[in-house]
């Protein structure tokens, strides 16, 4: 891999990185405000789903975690860029489902599609660097 594709590809984790820690940092501190943003229903009657909204926030913060150590060094840790094909797979399925059933608001598909698109660089990523990689 030539310097100026470990470059490209460092940034490209980096922002991934960043753009889950702009999204999981408010679902942990601002747990009513974000939960109010994306779901139909009532903050005050929501229990328990609030909190575990907040959850869900920190472990998109931990990805983001994962992301800025591929970025660091782009020739290591293809399993992490794995396990992100895999949470942002699941974020893309989950709630574009939760928005078609009328669960959440229409703004939730613009993560999702954000997402969508990592998760075409990350294969991407996958394929054009396996050849040149360390374990």
């Amino acid at each position: 891999m030539t310097e100026k594709q470990k470059r490209f590809w460092s940034i490209l984790f980096w922002i991934a990185a960043l753009f889950n820690f702009v999204i999981g940092v408010p679902l942990m501190l601002a747990r009513e405000w974000a939960f109010a943003l994306a779901f139909r229903t009532d903050v005050k009657t929501a229990g328990l789903a609030v909190d575990l909204w907040a959850d869900f926030g920190f472990c998109v913060a931990l990805i983001g975690v994962g992301y800025a150590i591929v970025a660091a060094d782009v020739t290591r840790n293809r399993g992490i860029v794995w396990l992100g094909i895999f949470a942002k797979g699941f974020d893309v399925v989950v709630l574009t489902w939760r928005w078609v059933i009328g669960m959440t608001q229409p703004l939730v598909l613009v993560p999702a599609a954000i997402d969508a698109v990592f998760i075409l660089f990350f294969v991407a990523f996958l394929l054009a660097t396996r050849a040149t990689t360390r374990p």
